[in-house]
C-alpha cells in the first residue's frame, strides 16, 4: 500500500474570514472553534502507512491556521518534527492577516515557500465587506512576496472571477511580483451539503458554478497573455478534482479527530474516519483513484 505522504491538518474550523462559497459549512466555522487534539494527532502521524522519509510534506490549514496564533502553531509543528524529523512543513494562510512571526516561521520553518487562496468575488471579512478583503489580500502577498517567500496562490475561478476579467488577476500579478498561480474549478459545496449525492466510486457529486468551457477561456487566457509570458508566471490548471489523481497519497487531519483524504472532503460526515486503520480498510482511496482514471480516459 502506497504511504501517505501529503499531510493536510486541518488545525481548526474557525476563520477569520466569511465566505459564502467555502467547503467549510458556515455553520461549522461558526460553532466548531475547538482545536486539533494534540494527543490525537500524535497518534495518527506515528501510524505505519505514513511516510516517514523527506518526501512527507505537513500542510497547516483550517480554517485559518494563523488563529491559532504563533505559540499554538509552533505547537503542531513541534509534534511532527518529534515524530516525523525528516519531513517538510508548510501552511496555506488565506494572507487577511500577516503578523511579523508569520513571516519569521515561513522564513525558516517553511522553507520561504507556502501557500494562499483567492478569488475575485465571494471572499469576505466576518462583516461581509468584499473590497477590504481584496485591499489586505494584495498588501499582505506582496510583503510576502518582498520578503523573499514563495507563495503560490489558489485561485478559486468561480463566476465571478470569470466575469471580473483576466486583467484584473494579471494586475495582482504585476503587483505583488507572486509568480507561483494554480486554478481551481470552483464548485458549490452548499448545494451538495444541502443534498449529499455520490457518483458509483463513492465520489461526492459537486456542481461547478461556471461551465467548463467558461474555466478554459479564462484559464488559457490568462497563459496566453504576453506579460504572463515573458515574466515566466507559472499557471497551473487544475479542473478536475482538485489534484484527484495524486489523492492516493493525500491524509487529512482534522480537528474533530477523524481523517479523511483529499482535504476538501474534511467536513463531510460519509468520508471521515476515526482512525486511519478503518481509513484504509474502507477502501475509499482505491475508489476515488479508479474514479479519476476513469475520468481521464
Amino acid at each position: 500500500m502506497k504511504q501517505f505522504n501529503k499531510l493536510f491538518i486541518n488545525l481548526t474550523w474557525a476563520c477569520n474570514l466569511d465566505c459564502p462559497r467555502c467547503y467549510i459549512p458556515k455553520k461549522l466555522r461558526d460553532d466548531y472553534t475547538s482545536s486539533l487534539d494534540k494527543d490525537y494527532f500524535a497518534q495518527v502521524l506515528a501510524h505505519k502507512s505514513i511516510d516517514p522519509s523527506h518526501n512527507t510534506i505537513a500542510i497547516y490549514m483550517g480554517g485559518e491556521p494563523s488563529v491559532m496564533g504563533e505559540g499554538g502553531l509552533r505547537s503542531y509543528i513541534n509534534i511532527v518534527s518529534s515524530i516525523l524529523p525528516r519531513a517538510r512543513h508548510t501552511i496555506v494562510t488565506n494572507l487577511f492577516n500577516l503578523p511579523k512571526w508569520l513571516v519569521a516561521i515561513s522564513l525558516n520553518e517553511f522553507s520561504s515557500q507556502i501557500e494562499t487562496t483567492y478569488a475575485n468575488g465571494k471572499k469576505q471579512t466576518l462583516y461581509g465587506n468584499e473590497y477590504k478583503y481584496q485591499e489586505k489580500f494584495v498588501k499582505n502577498l506582496t510583503l510576502v512576496s518582498e520578503a523573499g517567500i514563495n507563495c503560490t496562490v489558489n485561485v478559486e475561478l468561480n463566476i465571478e472571477t470569470i466575469r471580473a476579467g483576466t486583467e484584473a488577476i494579471i494586475s495582482i500579478m504585476k503587483h505583488s511580483g507572486a509568480k507561483d498561480w494554480a486554478f481551481d474549478y470552483s464548485v458549490n459545496f452548499d448545494d451538495f451539503n444541502n443534498n449529499p449525492v455520490f457518483d458509483s466510486f463513492h465520489y461526492p457529486v459537486l456542481t461547478g458554478n461556471a461551465t467548463l468551457k467558461e474555466y478554459w477561456g479564462f484559464v488559457n487566457a490568462i497563459k496566453a497573455d504576453d506579460w504572463v509570458v515573458n515574466n515566466n508566471i507559472r499557471i497551473a490548471p487544475r479542473v478536475d478534482g482538485f489534484n484527484t489523481l495524486e489523492g492516493d497519497n493525500f491524509l487529512t487531519i482534522n480537528p474533530n479527530c477523524t481523517v479523511t483524504t483529499n482535504p476538501l472532503f474534511s467536513t463531510i460526515t460519509a468520508l471521515q474516519h476515526r482512525h486511519v486503520d478503518e481509513l484504509n480498510n474502507s477502501k475509499i482511496k482505491e475508489q476515488h483513484q479508479k474514479r479519476a482514471v476513469n475520468r481521464i480516459r
